[in-house]
């Protein structure tokens, strides 16, 4: 099991950003909310990841690092849930992370609440694939 997490995982491009914020679909689980959107096939990976923390709940720059740093680590201890459920229904994924919160939270609690909003995309994922 490869438990990196490379370039191909970050979500760079200007149009698939623009089309998720715009037309993606949110999970909130405080502090933390997921927007996502399917993707087309042509990704290298099953997903793509924007990271986001806004400047006007952070001022500083290490803050702000800070929190990106420990979102990037647990998605990547935590990908391979997802990855074999989207392999499994043969989906490819775009998703943002978006960090709500005032305060700094403790890496583990904000692990507990990351890893329950990804089990919260997965569902979302398995009933959409249902329907």
């Amino acid at each position: 099991m490869n438990f990196s997490f490379g370039k191909e995982y970050k979500l760079c491009s200007h149009k698939q950003i623009d089309y998720l914020f715009k037309e993606g679909k949110k999970i909130k689980e405080y502090p933390i909310t997921i927007i996502y959107s399917p993707a087309e096939l042509l990704l290298t990976t099953q997903f793509q990841l924007l990271i986001s923390v806004p400047k006007r709940l952070f001022k500083k720059a290490h803050d702000r690092n800070y929190i990106k740093r420990c979102i990037r680590e647990i998605v990547r201890k935590n990908k391979h849930e997802l990855e074999t459920q989207l392999q499994t229904n043969d989906k490819k994924l775009i998703f943002a992370i978006v960090y709500t919160s005032k305060e700094q939270l403790a890496f583990s609690v904000l692990e507990q609440k990351l890893v329950k909003a990804i089990a919260k995309l997965t569902l979302q994922i398995n009933q959409n694939d249902k329907n």
